[in-house]
């Protein structure tokens, strides 16, 4: 039997369900937990996709409840994992630092964990555990999934090929190189990450092709006024290249509103066209910032999806 209902599905969701439950009048105003370079520092960085969510300061405006507590209840399998496990990602989970790269995926997960219970509904789904190190089935093909406790407070989590990847989650395993932004969900994306641009979103593509030369891009998610906002800061390698960011994306933004228009047609709130033609940006030096503003109902239709 494979393991159905795994923890780093349950991370990869919350990400989802953070970019929704900021949204509204709360404002996040302290941090919780672990710094974040704390967390990243167990992860292995290299050439990789870098996420963090603060869940505890998320929690903490009482919004992260609101959404996903009756919804989530629903769910009979979600149910059975709780009920197993003494594990709920709503309550238990403070916050996670996410490492995307080759292929895996890589978690430190900071909270509270019943790790007698979350090895016995290991074995439950044909894994097997030693010396409290457990690897599983996972839903992906030809993939494993393996956790262990690093402390008792923090878990080791992969998704790879290899049945023993999570103890590649280890204290000082990557470092940082960003100081961390204030909001509570940021992703370091390396340009090497864009370049495969079929993978990304309908909309997105032009503007991944113009972060291929970057240096360094970082994407954060928090609260602006009574909405949420999308901000990008990209690092160029000098003036010339930040101006010339700055001029694709201003391009792209305009072409994508004349396409629209070419259709006659609106910009829809509730999908990508909306947001992204809302997007504005400036440069300082060689560093390109731009902010793209997301309405509530984009915020409502992508709840009703995740669920």
């Amino acid at each position: 039997m494979r393991l159905r209902f795994q923890p780093w599905q349950l991370a990869l969701l919350l990400i989802a369900v953070c970019a929704a439950s900021v949204a509204g009048v709360y404002l996040y105003r302290t941090r919780g937990g672990s710094a974040p370079t704390d967390l990243v520092s167990y992860l292995p960085t290299g050439n990789a996709t870098i996420v963090y969510v603060d869940v505890s300061a998320i929690r903490r405006s009482g919004i992260l409840k609101m959404i996903t507590g009756s919804k989530a209840a629903e769910d009979l399998e979600y149910r059975q994992f709780v009920d197993a496990t003494m594990f709920d990602y709503r309550e238990d989970l403070d916050a996670v630092a996410a490492a995307f790269k080759d292929g895996q995926v890589f978690l430190a997960l900071k909270g509270r964990f019943h790790w007698k219970n979350l090895m016995e509904y290991a074995a439950h789904q044909g894994g097997s555990c030693h010396n409290s190190f457990c690897t599983a089935p996972s839903s992906r093909p030809n993939h494993r999934i393996s956790f262990y406790p690093v402390r008792p407070d923090l878990m080791g989590l992969s998704v790879s090929q290899d049945d023993f990847a999570a103890y590649q989650v280890a204290r000082k395993s990557g470092k940082l190189e960003l100081t961390p932004p204030l909001d509570p969900v940021w992703v370091l994306v390396p340009a090497l990450a864009l370049r495969d641009a079929d993978a990304l979103p309908a909309g997105t593509k032009a503007y991944a092709s113009a972060l291929r030369n970057a240096e360094q891009i970082v994407f954060t998610l928090g609260p602006q006024a009574d909405h949420l906002q999308v901000s990008i800061n990209v690092q160029c390698r000098d003036a010339k290249d930040a101006s010339a960011l700055q001029h694709d994306f201003e391009n792209t933004t305009e072409t994508l509103r004349k396409l629209i228009a070419r259709e006659h047609q609106q910009p829809n709130p509730t999908d990508l066209s909306g947001v992204l033609v809302a997007g504005t940006f400036r440069r300082d030096d060689r560093r390109i910032f731009g902010q793209w503003p997301i309405p509530r109902a984009f915020v409502d239709a992508m709840v009703s999806e995740s669920f």
